[in-house]
């Protein structure tokens, strides 16, 4: 516990020269009927004109009896365009942490985004395994999310999350985003 508390200290000392902080919340309704709850704050830094590193710190509370995990996660994510809309390839290493284990998974990302009128919407697929199969980790996501711009630096979106896998799960989220 020390640990993440130690490197979410760094993550948040570093937002003063982050491109952008992030805060969200997620509603999870699984397969198995245990809803949780997630709270995550990620930070991100332009490293180039198309490379942005990024790290992300959540911490997910089961609604039926408070078990408790959390991931660190840190990961790039490379754009460009392709026509009209702008594809990504985010690949991250993270460690999923419970109170029964540590698991060390990695995960990839693609996905396009595209203005639609004054939102910015975002369709993606997320593989994400742990390096040890052992730990049970694999899932397989779909993701589409749709944002709106409330000022040049506040932005404030919805997601929505299918994950199937070794989890199955559905996910809504709702978040919010400042510029620096």
């Amino acid at each position: 516990m020390k640990k993440i508390l130690a490197i979410l200290a760094l993550a948040m000392a570093g937002s003063a020269f982050a491109a952008s902080v992030s805060f969200e919340y997620q509603n999870i309704d699984n397969a198995v009927g245990v809803g949780q709850d997630t709270l995550s704050v990620s930070v991100k830094h332009n490293l180039t004109k198309s490379l942005t590193g990024d790290v992300l710190f959540s911490d997910t509370k089961a609604r039926n009896n408070g078990a408790l995990s959390n991931r660190i996660e840190v990961g790039l994510t490379a754009t460009a365009p392709l026509g009209p809309v702008n594809g990504y390839v985010r690949g991250g290493l993270g460690e999923k942490i419970s109170s029964t284990a540590m698991a060390t998974y990695y995960s990839i990302e693609s996905g396009i985004t595209a203005p639609v009128g004054p939102f910015n919407a975002r369709l993606g697929y997320r593989y994400r395994s742990a390096v040890d199969s052992a730990n049970n980790d694999q899932t397989n996501t779909i993701r589409a999310g749709l944002s709106y711009p409330l000022t040049k630096v506040d932005t404030v979106g919805v997601r929505y999350d299918r994950v199937r896998g070794d989890n199955t799960q559905n996910i809504v989220a709702v978040n919010y985003s400042r510029s620096f």
